[in-house]
């Protein structure tokens, strides 16, 4: 079963590649100036932070629509064995 990306995961998407885009900007364009400080470190360091942040949301998110579609699934299978039970009575 094949399901699309909801709202969420849409917005989760710009909002993942904007925070990768600009944050290695501005790490680019602290490094050029300053060259690698503790300070450049630090914040590479939380940028990653971020980064791994938006991708465990972004898993957990997914997780969560396809334990919907597995529990449908399972609502439908023990509804057909009560049915099946019920013919065998």
């Amino acid at each position: 079963m094949v399901r699309k990306p909801n709202v969420f995961e849409k917005i989760l998407l710009l909002i993942g590649v904007a925070v990768l885009m600009i944050g290695y900007g501005f790490i680019h364009q602290q490094v050029r100036a300053e060259g690698v400080t503790l300070l450049t470190i630090e914040t590479i360091f939380m940028w990653l932070v971020l980064v791994a942040l938006i991708i465990l949301i972004a898993v957990s998110e997914n997780m969560k629509e396809e334990l919907k579609q597995i529990l449908a699934l399972n609502a439908e299978e023990v509804r057909l064995l009560r049915q099946s039970m019920e013919k065998k009575k």
